[in-house]
């Protein structure tokens, strides 16, 4: 897996993923298999001087192997943002939980705030307490 700065290709991607729409402002890293074709995307938007929201999406489990240690080396690195959130439905548990073994922390949930019946959750990481960065 080769991973490299995402294009308009990985922004669409990513959207018919997971169904955001992302902004003009949206930067993205993409991990690209052998014959060239996108496995999986992180793509970051919604930039703040200190945060930046993360969309997330792979194909298969193993490409998370290749998209690991960039996908926050990129925001709290080379970004240098101190806070990395994540927005999912709270009916998302496989994405919910992906995010709590990740190291995500929910921050907030707005009740009804997906849809009504349906909660939106808030996580949040922080840079000192991410173990993906290199030491």
């Amino acid at each position: 897996m080769k991973v490299t700065a995402g294009h308009a290709e990985a922004f669409g991607w990513i959207e018919a993923r997971t169904g955001c729409v992302l902004t003009r402002n949206a930067r993205a890293i993409q991990a690209l298999d052998v014959s060239g074709r996108i496995r999986g995307v992180i793509a970051y938007d919604m930039w703040t001087e200190s945060a930046v929201q993360a969309h997330m999406a792979v194909d298969s489990p193993v490409v998370w192997r290749s998209l690991l240690r960039p996908a926050f080396s990129y925001p709290f690195v080379e970004a240098g943002r101190a806070l990395l959130l994540g927005i999912i439905p709270a009916d998302n548990a496989k994405s919910c939980a992906m995010a709590k073994r990740l190291g995500f922390r929910e921050a907030y949930r707005v009740v009804d705030g997906w849809s009504v019946g349906v909660d939106l959750i808030v996580h949040e990481m922080r840079r000192r307490e991410c173990r993906w960065l290199e030491a």
